[in-house]
């Protein structure tokens, strides 16, 4: 599976018969690659496991190992977007949001 992170900037534009007046100029795209697999019960098949305990064990340590795998992504990610900053246009307004993005998948 795959996410495309796209962040713009709003060009505005005489507006024409065929064409808005807006239009988005693209100055950076992020495709991150995601793998989703299912949990592995370990030596018992699925129809001889009980849920208790151990299955709550099991859970909070799958959920801390996915927690601290993404973290180290997103420090990653982090880390090489402050590298080279020299292509990120100058912020010239207030708004709140001062560089729209976008969030879609990929077909």
């Amino acid at each position: 599976m795959q996410v495309c992170l796209s962040f713009y900037e709003l060009k505005y534009k005489q507006p024409t018969w065929f064409s808005s007046k807006t239009e988005r100029h693209y100055w950076e795209q992020w495709i991150i690659s995601f793998h989703v697999t299912n949990p592995k019960i370990h030596g018992k098949s699925k129809a001889t496991t009980i849920p208790g305990e151990n299955a709550l064990e099991e859970t909070s340590m799958r959920r801390a190992n996915l927690e601290s795998s993404l973290r180290e992504v997103l420090f990653q990610i982090i880390m090489f977007a402050n590298e080279k900053k020299d292509h990120i246009p100058l912020i010239t307004n207030s708004e709140v949001v001062s560089f729209p993005y976008e969030i879609t998948i990929p077909r």
